[in-house]
């Protein structure tokens, strides 16, 4: 038997419409990508020999997934503008897809996932349709002696945002045949990788927090949240009932229930409206009047800086192969060219943010934990957020001085991570609310780098 997955139909407008960044077939739900939940359905049934993945809204992600080898034990094919405007022609007339009929085939029709308590059930009812219907519902269909069948199994569906949101909670509450990303020895939990909890994070079940996310001090995460991959979540902050798609920041003293947070976009679930914020609104104001002052004591740093270390660069480099794995020697090695560009005006003292170009020093620096790219971009990004003079010298003096008494850096474990890229959206929000219960949001990260393998401890 081989199946289709078709990422189209008319049920998919209102993913456009709320979502324009997000392909369809890379929606998360509970956390992972609706195609990614029916690949693992597909691979469980067993009796599957391929795969082929139609997609009329073409995605990185997802194209990807076919370069995953191993990973899934059937092959499967992506296909990429794919229009039709019924199972029917999509089966019979599209040449890339092909079907013979002598053989089964099992397709896919709409954003659904099918309600089941094990893969068997889903074949286990059958009830013939009319295949050149061009009103058919979103579900799961079956191709078989030449004739056409709906599979009569019950069938979660996200047809709408309301749909959508629902889903993801009934997911976390009762997953059935799917599996649920993260790890946790707690019911309720689930713990992606490089997960790091600041003190005094208040957390209740159901909660699914994703690769490389970051909850700040004194959170308060209940009712029901979902923390997508790459995200941050800053200080007093309280999500219930939120979902937090991947690669967002959401910023300081922030309260959002009943919400869902893309990049700068904000969704009441409730009303269906929305907000959207651009990068230009992100303390703009306090931009223009800090920087002056931001570069004028990195300059004066980095002045005192090269006085100090240049007989010391000097001497060193005289002996780079023996003294380069010397976390100090390691450092300024790095640092040191970068302090004669901030000298030039030609870089900042210290990274501001995950797109600034030429620096010297970076915020991550200041900790002698091994950290990947990814922990060292949302530490960028952190600095961009709170950045003050004090904590300027405060990076630059931490980073020295700790790295004097250590003989080497700590080793880095291998990030096994094949999709991590830095947030592509950064708002900083004032600490008030929109509406009633909505209150915008956005930012991230770290102050202290402290992995969180098992849940934290609910506080009351």
């Amino acid at each position: 038997m081989k199946a289709c997955i078709y990422i189209g139909g008319q049920s998919l407008d209102w993913v456009r419409n709320y979502f324009p960044d997000q392909p369809p077939g890379a929606l998360p739900v509970a956390g992972k990508e609706w195609c990614v939940h029916l690949l693992d359905l597909l691979v469980n049934l067993g009796d599957v020999s391929h795969i082929y993945i139609a997609d009329c809204h073409p995605g990185e992600r997802i194209s990807a997934l076919a370069k995953r080898d191993g990973y899934w034990s059937t092959s499967f094919t992506y296909l990429e503008a794919v229009r039709s405007s019924s199972p029917w022609r999509l089966l019979q007339k599209n040449p890339r897809i092909p079907c013979d009929p002598a053989e089964k085939m099992l397709l896919f029709w709409g954003l659904s996932l099918p309600d089941l308590a094990s893969p068997e059930e889903l074949l286990q009812k059958l009830r013939p349709v009319d295949p050149q219907s061009k009103t058919l519902p979103p579900g799961v269909y079956l191709w078989q002696d030449g004739k056409f069948f709906a599979c009569d199994c019950p069938m979660h569906h996200a047809r709408s945002l309301q749909e959508y949101f629902n889903l993801n909670f009934r997911l976390l509450a009762s997953p059935g045949v799917y599996t649920l990303p993260g790890y946790s020895g707690t019911p309720g939990y689930g713990f992606g990788r490089n997960v790091t909890t600041m003190p005094n994070c208040t957390t209740e079940p159901p909660l699914i927090v994703q690769d490389n996310a970051f909850l700040g001090r004194s959170l308060v995460l209940a009712g029901g949240v979902v923390v997508g991959k790459n995200s941050l979540i800053d200080d007093h902050t309280e999500l219930r009932h939120t979902i937090v798609l991947n690669d967002t920041y959401v910023g300081k003293r922030l309260y959002l229930e009943d919400k869902i947070v893309s990049g700068n976009r904000v969704v009441d679930v409730r009303t269906g409206a929305y907000i959207d914020l651009s990068d230009e609104f992100l303390a703009k104001d306090s931009r223009r009047k800090l920087f002056d002052r931001f570069r004028l004591v990195g300059w004066l740093t980095a002045l005192g800086l090269v006085a100090l270390l240049t007989p010391i660069y000097l001497l060193a480099m005289l002996f780079h192969r023996r003294l380069k794995e010397i976390a100090f020697f390691r450092l300024l090695f790095r640092i040191y060219p970068g302090c004669w560009k901030v000298l030039f005006w030609r870089a900042n003292l210290i990274r501001v943010g995950d797109q600034d170009p030429a620096y010297a020093f970076r915020y991550m620096d200041r900790f002698l934990l091994p950290s990947t790219e990814t922990m060292r971009a949302q530490g960028d990004i952190y600095y961009q957020q709170h950045r003050t003079v004090a904590m300027m010298l405060g990076v630059v003096a931490r980073s020295l001085l700790k790295r004097l008494v250590q003989l080497s850096e700590p080793p880095l474990d291998r990030d096994h991570e094949e999709f991590v890229r830095p947030p592509r959206k950064h708002i900083g929000l004032s600490e008030q609310s929109l509406d009633d219960s909505t209150t915008i949001f956005s930012i991230p990260m770290r102050d202290t780098p402290a992995a969180a393998p098992h849940p934290p401890e609910s506080r009351k």
